[in-house]
């Protein structure tokens, strides 16, 4: 069970840099939002689910 929760852990690692390097970027160019909205919506929908499942493997973990 830990190994999932490290595993958990290190996308959810990842996937907040990318949304760190990636949110600015898509608001800096131009029509980035309308073009890339959807990306932006699927990235935050990762990132509360990844919260949600360390959350629930640290429970378990001992």
């Amino acid at each position: 069970m830990t190994s999932i929760l490290q595993i958990a852990l290190l996308g959810l690692v990842l996937v907040s840099f990318a949304l760190v390097v990636g949110v600015p970027v898509v608001f800096a160019s131009p029509n980035g939002w309308t073009e890339n909205k959807g990306v932006v919506f699927s990235g935050l929908s990762v990132w509360f689910l990844l919260v949600f499942a360390v959350g629930v493997f640290n429970s378990f973990a001992v």
